[in-house]
């Protein structure tokens, strides 16, 4: 089994875990509260369309980065949130992250990119992730950290951090 990871933030340790099958219920969950677009559908409409595209995103994620660490984010021993992290090619690569709405603007997530941040410096590799076009706080967090864009569609843009030295190393992105 892999390690967990203590990171420590403001509101207390954090421990980033690798999944279990019993943190299902929670994942869905998580995932839902994901997805405010689909609020304006009837329930049941909602609740079978999450399952489905949930899975969907599960299976894929599994398949496009078998080597990833799909983590759940604890703190006091509650699962708060979740981020996989691929560290296998030549970028660290940000999969997906999530935290449970009341978690989220604490200082949590910037927390976890810090450390994230520190470790790609100390591995001189650049960081990656992509955000979603429409999402203007991840965004304006990502920037506020040294992000910058190094590819942009309609509905996502991939970001990438380097740290100075390597970025200087690198010459203009």
């Amino acid at each position: 089994m892999t390690e967990t990871i203590e990171i420590d933030s403001p509101r207390g340790l954090l421990r980033l875990r690798p999944e279990r099958e019993d943190d299902l219920a929670f994942r869905l969950r998580l995932f839902g509260d994901s997805r405010p677009d689909l609020a304006l559908l009837p329930p049941a409409a909602r609740e079978q369309l999450t399952a489905l595209q949930f899975r969907a995103q599960t299976m894929s994620y599994r398949a496009q980065f078998p080597a990833a660490r799909f983590d759940i984010i604890e703190l006091d021993g509650a699962a708060i949130g979740r981020i996989v992290v691929d560290r296998a090619g030549p970028a660290i690569q940000i999969v997906d992250q999530a935290l449970a709405p009341p978690f989220r603007n604490l200082g949590i997530g910037s927390t976890i990119m810090r450390a994230l941040l520190q470790e790609a410096g100390r591995t001189h590799r650049p960081l990656r992730l992509h955000v979603a076009s429409n999402n203007d706080a991840a965004m304006r967090l990502y920037v506020r950290l040294g992000f910058v864009p190094v590819e942009t569609s309609a509905v996502y843009s991939e970001l990438e951090w380097r740290a100075p030295a390597q970025a200087a190393e690198s010459g203009p992105r």
